[in-house]
């Protein structure tokens, strides 16, 4: 088997270990307000906050997780009815869609910060800017794109080479 560049594997550690730590954040402060309104009769109103940014944040590093999994949504009752050499044209078709959608995505999310930033929008509770949560669409969205071009690249070779074998 062929071990990973290094490169690769950090990024992908990184790219874990971000979604682990905001769920483990998340964890720690919706607890934290459970057992003060059952404790002490009293919501923290920041926790709420903390654990929307975190979630938006997981959800697109997630996703970018799951397409180098290869776990995104694509049409393989169809695809696994062609042989490897013709699922090649599937794979570069879901990549090509996936690019294009994703790059609207970067395009639009960095549209909707720059407008935020100029707006000098702010959270009610801790009054942080609301960017912080936001630039998750954009960078979310490069890392799914980098994920989706690897995913597609190295499924078109091995589909490829299978095809060929045959």
């Amino acid at each position: 088997m062929k071990s990973r560049n290094p490169i690769l594997l950090a990024y992908d550690y990184i790219e874990e270990g971000l979604c682990i730590l905001s769920l483990v954040i998340m964890t720690v402060m919706n607890f934290a307000n459970i057992l003060s309104r059952y404790v002490l009769h009293s919501s923290i109103s920041f926790t709420e906050e903390i654990t929307i940014t975190g979630f938006v944040w997981c959800s697109m590093i997630g996703a970018a997780v799951a397409y180098k999994r290869g776990a995104h949504m694509n049409m393989s009752f169809i695809q696994d009815r062609f042989s490897k050499k013709n699922q090649v044209w599937f794979v570069l078709f879901a990549t090509i869609c996936s690019v294009v959608f994703l790059a609207i995505l970067i395009y639009y999310g960095f549209d909707m910060v720059n407008k935020q930033i100029m707006l000098n929008s702010k959270t009610p509770s801790l009054q942080m800017p609301t960017p912080v949560q936001s630039l998750s669409i954009p960078i979310g969205a490069i890392l799914m794109l980098l994920r989706a071009l690897e995913y597609g690249i190295k499924t078109c070779i091995e589909y490829r080479k299978e095809g060929e074998a045959k």
